[in-house]
């Protein structure tokens, strides 16, 4: 993983100093080796990378150097900073699409053949299959920029403080969060009606269902627990879905989060940012597959055994 990261960002065509002397209509040759040379981009690829993993290894928090496009500041600093941000837009719509999935999940598996599971399935199909930035442009068109509801664009809370700064954040985050939501409910909602029906037919639940249980108990105490285990071993997957998802839906939001700051370093060439954002991002998936790995293993005590 720490190889890929130093390895990928370098194989995008040019580097920071052609696109700097892209962005200013052309400079001398001279100028742009000379600016190669003081970003250490002119030094052999090997020299690079030993660099690249000093800065990892004898160093806490890990040290990737200064940003080119955001001179003097630090990778680390850069990406602590937009850090609340991104976690507040992924934590936010990860909640409401599980709380949305496991609602209409579970109710879909119980009303098999019905109106409600067709509008609820091929609804969630739509949205699986709808690109993310589509998504964002046209909430934006209708909720921005048409019926004015939201704010389209931007992160907000900047000059404000208390609960002005508060009110200006949330009403920012809001289209955000409803287009995460919307492109992460569809594979979420199709795991876990497809789990769902599979516990239906289990034994323990026919069971339950001879005893006189209520509708409520039964969907509760047994299809929403066990049918929760394939989409808790999926929580990696999830998670990086989310943060791949984030980035588009950032960038086209204006949102000040790590995606966007990803993307104007995919356009600088900023391989201090790429490194840094990639790494971050790939240890946050990491801890999240081994958390639901965690989780499994406490829902489900067969695999104790």
């Amino acid at each position: 993983m720490v190889h890929l990261v130093f390895l990928l960002p370098r194989l995008v065509p040019g580097s920071a100093a052609d696109t700097l002397a892209v962005g200013y209509g052309g400079v001398p040759a001279s100028v742009v080796a000379s600016l190669n040379a003081r970003l250490g981009l002119g030094q052999p690829l090997w020299i690079q990378y030993v660099d690249y993993m000093k800065g990892i290894f004898t160093n806490w928090p890990p040290y990737f150097g200064v940003s080119y496009a955001f001179y003097p500041y630090s990778v680390t600093y850069l990406i602590w900073q937009r850090f609340p941000f991104t976690l507040l837009l992924i934590a936010g719509s990860f909640v409401l699409s599980s709380l949305l999935s496991f609602v209409l999940g579970v109710l879909s598996s119980l009303r098999r053949g019905s109106k409600f599971e067709f509008v609820s399935m091929y609804s969630s199909i739509i949205f699986w299959a709808t690109p993310p930035f589509w998504l964002s442009l046209l909430f934006i068109w209708i909720f921005g920029v048409d019926l004015h509801w939201f704010s389209p664009f931007g992160t907000g809370g900047f000059g404000a403080t208390g609960a002005a700064a508060f009110s200006d954040t949330l009403q920012h985050l809001i289209l955000p969060i409803i287009t995460m939501t919307a492109a992460t409910f569809g594979f979420q909602f199709l795991i876990l009606r497809g789990a769902a029906q599979q516990v239906l037919e289990s034994d323990y639940v026919i069971a339950a269902r001879a005893r006189g249980l209520k509708n409520r108990v039964v969907s509760m105490g047994y299809i929403l627990r066990n049918s929760m285990l394939p989409l808790t071993s999926l929580l990696g997957y999830t998670i990086s879905f989310m943060v791949s998802t984030a980035v588009f839906v950032e960038y086209v939001y204006g949102y000040n989060g790590i995606g966007d700051l990803l993307v104007d370093g995919i356009i600088n060439r900023d391989y201090p940012i790429l490194e840094g954002g990639l790494f971050y991002v790939t240890l946050i998936v990491i801890v999240f597959s081994l958390l639901g790995d965690f989780i499994l293993l406490r829902l489900d005590p067969r695999l104790r055994r």
